[in-house]
């Protein structure tokens, strides 16, 4: 048995939810790299601290990453996985 999964997160995604410029650049950037932490975040986007933190949180509020680690070092981000929205449980 061969499972195939398709790439949920397509140019229509980020559309519908308002993302920024950056926010956009950082889905790509996870979707070849599978992580981020903030820092990289920075260096990708060219983003301070405090405005990376506030594009970090609203992409986790919008259900696209999932945060790994409660606060400092070591915490970093991942694609958040697609749920079954339909309950055909892969079907």
């Amino acid at each position: 048995m061969v499972t195939l999964w398709r790439d949920w997160l397509t140019e229509a995604v980020p559309a519908d939810l308002r993302l920024n410029d950056r926010q956009r650049k950082t889905l790509v950037y996870l979707k070849t790299n599978r992580r981020i932490t903030n820092a990289e975040y920075q260096r990708v986007t060219g983003a301070i601290r405090k405005t990376a933190t506030r594009d970090l949180e609203d992409l986790v509020k919008k259900e696209l990453l999932e945060r790994v680690g409660v606060s400092g070092r070591g915490t970093h981000y991942i694609l958040s996985i697609k749920r079954d929205l339909k309950g055909t449980n892969g079907t």
